[in-house]
């Protein structure tokens, strides 16, 4: 029989959707590595190399709209929270491997992956609110002056970033 006459396997529907998780999950594991190597550093600043990225911990656009030295300001805020810190990015990463277990599960065990996101959502919640906080301390240091610039810098980055009206 000739290799055109021979019918070819045919992959499950299932098999396809595992492979997509499977790449979803990897991609954002990558994004996540990717992002506290690269984004920590915030534009110029090379200080702080050890902390998250200031937008990992919700903080997007103002991480972009401060000016260097209260980013450098927030990121020691952010620094000086140690190892409860570390212990969220880490359990985030646990959840991530949890989920990636799940997918390789025949069948799919979509209760473990489901357990597993929302543990992973519990911690990113708990980055944001470490980041929020250390952001309002920051700016009720802030004059008046200092808040109208953050405010008008915030005002740039959304314009920049949120598309146009």
């Amino acid at each position: 029989m000739s290799d055109e006459t021979q019918p070819k396997p045919r992959s499950g529907r299932g098999l396809k959707i595992v492979l997509a998780l499977s790449l979803a999950v990897n991609l954002a594991v990558a994004g996540l590595i990717g992002g506290a190597v690269l984004g920590g550093r915030n534009g110029s600043d090379d200080e702080g190399r050890g902390a998250p990225a200031l937008r990992t911990l919700g903080l997007g656009p103002f991480a972009v709209a401060l000016s260097r030295e209260d980013r450098a300001e927030l990121r020691g805020r952010v620094e000086a929270q140690g190892a409860p810190l570390r212990e969220e990015r880490r359990a985030i990463g646990n959840a991530m491997r949890e989920i990636q277990a799940a997918l390789l599960a025949d069948p799919f065990d979509r209760a473990a992956a489901e357990a597993a996101f929302a543990r992973s959502r519990e911690r990113v919640v708990g980055l944001q609110e470490v980041g929020h906080t250390a952001l309002l301390d920051q700016i009720e240091t802030m004059s008046v002056t200092e808040r109208a610039d953050l405010a008008e810098g915030l005002n740039r980055v959304m314009r920049r970033f949120g598309g146009r009206r």
